[in-house]
């Protein structure tokens, strides 16, 4: 049954046929970026199972048909790019399961339907640059899980609702370019979680900038939006800011003062405008284009910047000189008003200029005190807590790369350098552009995270031989074009894991091999535990090889645990038939969690088989049928028939992952632990591998000897915990789940 069809970038033309509803068990359909023309057929409808459907960057038309709404297991949609028609239908309210709606970039007409508030596990929304009339309604405030929505570039109109101030989950939101007739309500200070807000030509009436001062915004674009008075001092309340546009409005004065403490601030834009920038902050100005006092503020400007004003010192310097020399000369001329009474011969002014230079210079050696005293703690503080992850962090382990410098080394995201595809993203490989030969695995994701940039520190700080290292990352995008994340790792030449033990062509792994892959991978887990973070979703696909056969995990940092909690999400990560039963029935991720998972994952590297596979007329899930022949002694049979292995190894092999398993999961071992057993099975079979190798014995005598030798080792649990197993693990194999990007 097929239950994903992957065609995008194959230059497919023509119609979507309609016999594509026959395709009852699809699951994931990406025919994104092709030449596809006509309407979306409505026999999608008939995909009851399906999951993703994007189909972005074609030449589609017609309507989005109603049959769409009715996928009630869709949580992914992005028709995006297209030349899509008439409404958003009504009926979108009952997709239940969405999570992510993007169809940017068409044509499409009428109201943002008031049913879309009752999505209310939908993420992230992108109706931008279409020709959708009417208010935004209200009900967009009851969606709590909402965390990005763009509808920029449209005709809407009426004021914003004053219910949106309910999304404290926000973190961006783009209403540019519309016609909105009233001002920001007071209630957008609730929005604690906002990092992006863009109103820029969207306004008919005045911003209250003081509305707007309670938020913890990074970006705040107010283009073009009847601003009139000054910049307030209450600006620098805006303490997370590092990009400001004010271009275009009617505001006037001089920057405050007060934007000297908005010390993340990078950026500010005020083209357009009557406001100077004062003399205080000239050193920092890079581009001015006239009177326009376009500025870009220097990250350090706070301490560059404050100096004294050259104009002032000129203005001493230069009365004394002249009160001097007219004195001596006898002419009897009077002493400027800007110069100070104590300063009426030139003995008192040169004393006046001494006394202010020495005082400078006491201050400038006092704060350099302070400054190396605060230096040693922080130096002493770090040494305590050096094994902090997020200390470790440092800008030079990290590149913030730009968003053409990775297209280029991708060969503009070409097909031919596209590594893979999941359903959030694509990985590229790619060669580093600045030295011609650090080869790069590019992932650029197709679900925007608003949790990125924490993300991005957490995976920076990852220093371990069994860790994918990270390189870089992007931040890129526009108004005028898709949100960009992507992150840049070192690239693995070596495969998956998936690769090594599922490919159709023999790839044969000796027992020595397995367990170093293995051993890897449980050092690099236990490494990601010892900082609380849960992985989610370990199996083969996530286990990279590099070219001398040791294992690297990929996709982490997913969850970061809080000390003393575990981790609750609205929906289950993770890959069918690796998912911790626990897991799946409360959403509450642990680091037993990937415990179980690496379990299953040891029982596919020891059999070669998937973790559900059909056993004569049956489906069966792997551990059930590993705790089956544990039970019946037939521990043999859960041996890979490509890799020699003496029978002991492959009993205390199956045992160590059916404990990993077990339904208690205070009762499973550590990862660390993990680690410690295979190393030791490791060192006491490795020697017999020659021999094993040399002496094939027939796998019946074998089986023979397994019946005799485990009677009497296994615990009663085994036989209880298979009919548990039986029962529940085959419906958990095919539960859907969504795997993460």
């Amino acid at each position: 049954m097929v239950t994903s069809m992957d065609i995008q970038q194959s230059e497919l033309a023509g119609p979507i046929p309609t016999t594509i509803g026959q395709l009852s068990g699809l699951k994931y359909l990406d025919l994104s970026e092709n030449n596809l023309t006509g309407p979306i057929p409505r026999a999608i409808g008939q995909l009851r199972n399906l999951e993703l459907l994007t189909l972005w960057k074609n030449n589609l038309s017609g309507t989005i048909p109603v049959a769409v709404t009715g996928l009630q297991r869709l949580s992914y949609l992005d028709l995006s790019e297209n030349k899509l028609t008439g409404p958003i239908p009504w009926a979108i309210g009952s997709m239940s399961s969405l999570q992510f709606l993007t169809l940017w970039q068409n044509e499409i007409t009428g109201g943002i339907p008031a049913t879309i508030g009752k999505l209310l596990d939908l993420t992230y929304v992108d109706l931008g640059e279409n020709s959708l009339t009417g208010p935004i309604p209200s009900t967009i405030g009851s969606m709590s899980s909402l965390k990005s929505l763009a509808l920029w570039h449209n005709r809407l109109s009426g004021s914003i609702p004053a219910t949106l101030g309910r999304l404290v989950d926000l973190s961006y939101l783009d209403l540019s370019v519309n016609n909105l007739s009233s001002s920001i309500p007071s209630t957008i200070g609730g929005m604690s979680s906002l990092k992006f807000l863009s109103v820029s030509w969207a306004m008919t009436w005045p911003v209250l900038l003081e509305y707007l001062t309670h938020l913890s915004v990074n970006s705040l674009d107010l283009y073009s939006n009847a601003l009139s008075g000054t910049i307030p001092e209450t600006i620098e309340k805006l303490t997370h800011l590092t990009r400001l546009v004010l271009q275009y409005n009617k505001l006037s004065g001089s920057i405050p003062d007060s934007i000297s403490r908005l010390s993340k601030l990078k950026e500010l834009n005020v083209t357009g405008t009557a406001v100077t920038c004062p003399p205080d902050f000239s050193s920092c100005v890079v581009k001015q284009k006239g009177s326009s006092a376009f500025c870009k503020i220097c990250a350090a400007f706070c301490t560059s910047c404050i100096k004294p004003k050259p104009s002032s010192t000129e203005a001493v310097n230069t009365t004394t000189n002249s009160s001097s020399s007219s004195s001596s000369g006898g002419g009897g001329g009077g002493v400027s008003s800007s110069q100070p009474v104590s300063s009426a011969s030139g003995s008192g002014s040169d004393l006046s200029v001494g006394a202010i230079a020495g005082i400078a210079v006491a201050a400038v050696t006092v704060l350099l005190l302070l400054c190396a005293a605060v230096l040693l703690c922080l130096m002493h503080v770090r040494r305590k807590n050096s094994k902090d992850l997020f200390d470790s962090i440092a800008a030079s382990s990290c590149t913030e790369f730009s968003l053409k410098e990775v297209a280029a080394a991708t060969n503009h995201w070409a097909k031919a350098n596209r590594l893979g595809s999941g359903a959030f993203g694509d990985v590229y490989k790619g060669v580093c552009p600045r030295d011609g030969a650090t080869v790069w695995a590019v992932k650029r994701a197709r679900l925007i995270n608003v949790d990125f940039q924490r993300e991005v520190q957490q995976m920076a700080g990852k220093n371990h031989p069994n860790i994918v290292r990270l390189l870089g990352f992007v931040v890129g995008g526009s108004m005028r074009t898709r949100p960009e994340q992507i992150l840049v790792y070192e690239f693995v030449p070596n495969g998956d894991l998936q690769h090594w033990i599922h490919s159709d062509t023999p790839l044969s792994l000796s027992l020595q091999q397995r367990l170093d892959i293995l051993i890897g991978a449980a050092h690099g887990l236990a490494y990601l535990h010892s900082f609380g973070i849960v992985h989610r979703d370990i199996k083969p696909a996530n286990i990279l090889i590099t070219s001398t056969m040791q294992a690297k995990i990929a996709d982490f940092g997913l969850v970061r645990m809080e000390e003393g909690t575990t981790v609750a999400s609205t929906r289950v990560m993770g890959t069918p038939g690796y998912v911790d039963l626990i897991y799946l029935k409360t959403s509450k991720a642990t680091t037993a969690t990937d415990v179980y998972s690496f379990g299953v994952l040891m029982l596919v590297v020891l059999s070669g088989r998937n973790p559900d596979f059909e056993l004569g007329k049956e489906r069966c899930h792997i551990l059930s049928w590993a705790v089956s022949c544990l039970a019946s002694g037939k521990t043999i049979s859960l041996k890979d028939p490509r890799m020699d292995a003496p029978l002991d190894a492959v009993q205390r092999w199956a045992e160590l992952a059916v404990r990993c398993t077990v339904q208690c999961s205070a009762s499973r071992p550590s990862m660390e632990d993990v680690a410690s057993e295979l190393m030791s099975l490791r060192v006491d079979v490795v020697g017999k591998e020659e021999l094993v190798a040399a002496v094939r014995v027939d796998e019946e005598v074998l089986e023979m000897r397994c019946v005799s030798e485990t009677e009497t080792d296994l615990d009663t649990e085994l036989l209880s915990l298979a009919s548990f197993l039986n029962e529940d693990l085959t419906d958990a194999a095919t539960t859907p789940s969504t795997t993460a990007a």
